[in-house]
């Protein structure tokens, strides 16, 4: 009969044999050491693995936090809608090392499950009906911006993109560089408002849908925030959605006497935006008929943090101190 009996302490085989036991053999002060960096090596590239994308791994379905992350140094280990945001900010590895979930609003929780985060961020309302699933998987956060940031609408959408700045710094114990990167920010933007200190004209911002319908935006998104913290007048002063924007017709835009900027879509063909303001009604805006204009791309997300900010920032002040006139006259009768 033969037995082998593992030590928990040591590893080594005490084995049984014709009933005579063999007693362990006492490791070497070399092997004990050989052992103890094995075991050391292992355990750094558990370490390295875990701390890869950050000393938390997080898991985050919204790119305000994502981008923010990335920025202040700790990209999400998962995110979902990751494509999709690539195609927006046109870039791609635009949060390196990431790995992708899948579509925005329907991430792929078997995958986040098979190696969970410590945290899984979110925006609600954004996903709250995933919520009883995604807590059987990871700790969850919640964290409310633009016009979903409180239940009353007073808040100040430039103060909750900075205070999530800080919260995001605070959970990954890096509080130095989320501060460090709204400084930096605040010091990009103060130079964009002085460049643009003799820009009197209200703006109105519109992506082109189609032949007859926009969509203008306000307070709630990216373009809203920024207009109002670059001390620019935003034209648009109807109603909004729960998302910043509205689609409209061409009708209400007639009567606004502004500077067009037309937001150029990246899901859109290369040109489409001054195709469509070569035909059909657009090109009868007095703005464009009098060049008034001016097209930036879409290459930031419209909800995004800050990050996305000074992205849109970077562009729209681009365009306008170009010159005065950066469009051009469709009119046909001029």
């Amino acid at each position: 009969m033969k037995a082998l009996l593992y030590s928990l302490n040591t590893g080594m085989i005490v084995t049984y044999q014709n009933g005579t036991f063999y007693p362990p053999v006492r490791p070497k002060k070399s092997m004990i050491l050989s052992i103890a960096l094995l075991i050391s090596l292992l355990m750094g590239n558990v370490s390295t693995a875990s701390d890869k994308n950050g000393v938390v791994p997080l898991a985050t379905f919204d790119f305000a936090i994502a981008e923010t992350l990335n920025a202040i140094g700790h990209p999400p280990r998962f995110l979902s809608g990751l494509e999709g945001y690539e195609t927006y900010s046109r870039q791609d590895g635009v949060i390196p090392d990431t790995t992708n979930l899948g579509y925005r609003h329907l991430p792929n929780l078997e995958l986040l499950a098979s190696d969970p985060p410590s945290h899984i961020l979110i925006s609600p309302p954004a996903h709250a009906s995933l919520l009883p699933r995604l807590r059987k998987i990871a700790d969850v956060k919640e964290y409310p911006l633009y016009q979903h940031a409180d239940s009353d609408g007073n808040h100040n959408d430039w103060e909750t993109i900075e205070e999530l700045t800080r919260q995001l710094g605070d959970l990954v114990g890096h509080p130095d560089a989320a501060e460090h990167y709204i400084e930096q920010s605040r010091h990009h933007f103060a130079g964009i408002k002085q460049a643009l200190n003799d820009i009197d004209s209200p703006i109105l911002m519109v992506r082109l849908m189609d032949e007859r319908h926009a969509r203008v935006y306000g307070a709630g998104s990216v373009e809203g925030m920024m207009l109002n913290y670059l001390g620019l007048q935003n034209a648009w002063q109807g109603d909004l959605g729960q998302w910043g924007m509205t689609t409209v017709s061409a009708t209400p835009l007639f009567d606004i006497d502004a500077k067009l900027v037309f937001l150029d879509s990246p899901y859109g063909p290369d040109g489409g935006v001054r195709q469509l303001l070569s035909d059909g009604q657009w090109r009868h805006l007095p703005s464009v008929k009098q060049g008034n204009y001016t097209i930036i791309p879409v290459n930031y997300w419209s909800w995004g943090g800050l990050p996305a900010a000074r992205r849109f920032a970077d562009s729209l002040a681009s365009q306008l101190t170009e010159n005065n006139h950066t469009g051009t006259s469709f009119d046909k009768n001029q």
